[in-house]
């Protein structure tokens, strides 16, 4: 779809991408509004975040983490080839649902996001004096809540610092106010399943059909979750059906 420079359309086909949907029209009553040339750089710039930052760093982390841990790579290859067999088996690629019937790997990404999370915390304006633990934050105040502070506060987790994917089998609750890779409340990040899908979909095809070995990287968490040298890995595609 292209646009003219009165905001009208040169033609109107079905949209086929999100530039397609940010250039199109929308209705209200009789009259035709458009997107301004601001509100349209605003909405790809947020969305070059997630894609750029937030998954690509989670799946990157996930990587590392496995890497360090012989066990759980192990266990999530398992869990992935006996998927992938079964869908070969079946002539079906993957669907919506399939990545809920993958339980460790889930556990492997809540894991992930709590151990290093790319948003590391979040701003809050106090609405009324509040007093938390004995601090007083007057009206008005804005103050900072650090995720990491409360992911890796032994009083919270076992072991906080050691990446261990089985602490989430015992302890299925996620929605709780010590897990907030996502924030919460009514500023709960809508991308919560699909940031999970892309890295559940991601961890099933690399796992399933490369092998590789990680070179020694550092994870970085200031300012922003990050590997030190962008974690260099070998891959070779697996023989193995």
């Amino acid at each position: 779809m292209k646009r003219d420079h009165d905001g009208g359309n040169f033609s109107t086909a079905v949209p086929k991408d999100v530039i397609d949907v940010l250039l199109n029209s929308t209705t209200t009553s009789d009259h035709q509004q458009y997107l301004t040339d601001d509100l349209i750089a605003d909405n790809m710039i947020d969305m070059m975040i997630p894609g750029e930052d937030s998954v690509p760093v989670l799946m990157t982390l996930a990587i590392k983490y496995l890497s360090d841990c012989p066990a759980a790579l192990q266990q999530l290859t398992e869990e992935n080839m006996k998927l992938k067999r079964l869908k070969d088996q079946l002539g079906e690629s993957l669907s919506w649902s399939d990545y809920l019937s993958l339980p460790f790997t889930q556990t492997v990404i809540t894991e992930t996001l709590r151990m290093g999370n790319i948003i590391i915390g979040v701003m809050r304006k106090a609405m009324k004096d509040i007093e938390i633990k004995g601090h007083l934050i007057p009206k008005g105040w804005c103050f900072f809540a650090y995720f990491r502070s409360v992911h890796l506060d032994e009083s919270n987790y076992d072991w906080p610092y050691q990446f261990n994917p089985w602490r989430w089998q015992d302890n299925k609750d996620i929605s709780n106010c010590n897990f907030t890779p996502f924030g919460g409340g009514q500023r709960l990040c809508p991308g919560l399943d699909l940031a999970r899908l892309e890295a559940s979909i991601f961890l099933h095809h690399f796992v399933t059909q490369f092998r590789w070995v990680a070179e020694e990287d550092t994870v970085v968490n200031f300012p922003t979750v990050r590997m030190k040298r962008r974690m260099p890995i070998w891959v070779k595609r697996r023989s193995d059906p």
